[in-house]
């Protein structure tokens, strides 16, 4: 089994997603021919022992899905059941992953965003969240949240995570824009365009070389102000700066007073 999902992966890095999509799905039925087998065998083999094998089957079927397979095999195989948008089967391959791991925070991360992708947004928060009580600066989590609670219509809890966001990365155009989105979702057109024409000014000057474009054109319009970029740099060293001069003290009162 370790063999064929190596061989989809290897596939699928190749680009021969047609290739990759038929092995995978005869990897699941196979797999679902194993499970339904197993189950049968333990339902129906000692049935004269009945107590304690109940007992046993159904912790086995109710807490211990996909027997057959490992960790790094559950791990792989729900990595590409997300990637061929069969949400089901991975969020079944990845909780039970979780039951095996469940202080693996990569593993709740993974978790948190198949839920949001199944429209399960209270489960993806607490996976969220959960990852975060392991690791209170995970960029990750912190970013899952801001697109959860943006798709979610929550601005101000998007908008709260995003200045961490900033705090541990000031440097990324992206966490620019997703402070201009929460900021547009709030009716603060202004501060928004600030925000966004910071974020295109770092993409401009980095390795993207301004790889967003059309989407700048869209949000700010053809015409962009000498006053318009100094409002922009203007808050990428207000953000800089934070990061530099923010000691764990006086964390909480920066995190109240960034984006009035």
């Amino acid at each position: 089994m370790e063999d064929r999902i190596t061989k989809t992966l290897a596939l699928l890095l190749d680009g021969s997603w047609k290739e990759a999509f038929k092995l995978y799905h005869e990897i699941i039925n196979d797999l679902s021919k194993k499970e339904s087998v197993a189950e049968t065998i333990l339902n129906g083999e000692n049935s004269q022992c009945a107590s304690e094998a109940e007992k046993k089957v159904s912790v086995t079927t109710e807490f211990e899905r996909w027997v057959t397979l490992n960790e790094e095999e559950l791990w792989d195989l729900g990595h590409i059941a997300y990637l061929f948008d069969d949400t089901e089967t991975a969020e079944s391959l990845i909780e039970e992953h979780y039951s095996r791991k469940p202080n693996d925070i990569e593993g709740m991360v993974f978790l948190g965003m198949i839920y949001k992708k199944r429209n399960k947004p209270y489960k993806s928060e607490l996976m969220f969240r959960a990852a975060l009580s392991e690791d209170k600066d995970n960029m990750k989590a912190v970013e899952e949240l801001v697109y959860l609670y943006l798709e979610t219509d929550r601005p101000l809890d998007a908008l709260a995570w995003v200045q961490k966001l900033l705090r541990l990365d000031p440097r990324t155009p992206k966490n620019y824009f997703l402070a201009g989105k929460a900021l547009e979702n709030l009716d603060k057109k202004e501060q928004s365009r600030r925000y966004i024409i910071a974020g295109m000014i770092l993409d401009l000057y980095g390795l993207s070389g301004g790889s967003l474009q059309s989407f700048y054109e869209a949000r700010l319009g053809e015409s962009i102000t000498i006053a318009d970029l100094f409002d922009g740099k203007e808050v990428i060293e207000e953000w800089v700066g934070k990061n530099q001069h923010t000691t764990a003290g006086t964390q909480q009162v920066a995190e109240e007073n960034s984006i009035q």
